[in-house]
């Protein structure tokens, strides 16, 4: 009986395993600050990695990192003001849905989870004053982008949350891999 068993469990591994729609991805992109962060931040470089599965060919759900890196701004006024470089590391639940099954496959996705932000350092009047500590808040990332046979394009809006009273968000155009195993 304990072999029957064994045997019918590594059977029905084996058939899921085959299956299976194992996905993993990486790229890098543009971006674009938004909100307060807009005001002492450029733009930057953004990256990603993720590993999914696919529930179906058109659904997939993945544990998606992006990595934003801002420049810091200068800033004009009674005196000149030099703000720092600014990290962003967001750890989601992704969700993708593709509209179609072949070929040039556009979707929207959305993404859940918690964003990093890191400390900001501003010097002014030979004077370096940090903000001292990094923040982690709630976010989300919709996105639409495509995929066409292992390219990967998405454009996606981050919503970070507040570090201190300065909300952070970005816009980034990404192009990148995504493979598929095991399905489309």
């Amino acid at each position: 009986m304990k072999k029957l068993l064994l045997f019918t469990t590594i059977a029905v591994l084996g058939v899921t395993a085959m299956n299976a729609q194992v996905k993993f991805g990486f790229g890098l992109g543009y971006a674009a600050p938004l909100g307060d962060i807009a005001d002492f931040t450029d733009g930057g470089i953004a990256g990603h990695a993720e590993l999914g599965y696919g529930i179906t060919d058109n659904i997939d759900v993945s544990l998606y990192y992006q990595g934003d890196f801002l420049i810091g701004a200068d800033i004009q006024g009674d005196t000149v003001a030099s703000f720092g470089n600014v990290t962003l590391g967001s750890f989601m639940l992704n969700g993708r849905y593709f509209f179609k099954e072949d070929g040039f496959r556009p979707y929207g996705s959305l993404g859940i989870g918690i964003t990093s932000i890191g400390s900001i350092d501003i010097e002014g009047d030979g004077q370096t004053v940090s903000t001292g500590e990094s923040s982690s808040n709630f976010s989300f990332r919709p996105a639409i982008g495509f995929k066409y046979k292992v390219l990967n394009f998405n454009v996606a809006y981050l919503s970070g949350g507040k570090s201190g009273e300065a909300s952070v968000g970005n816009i980034t155009a990404n192009v990148g891999l995504l493979f598929t195993f095991g399905g489309k």
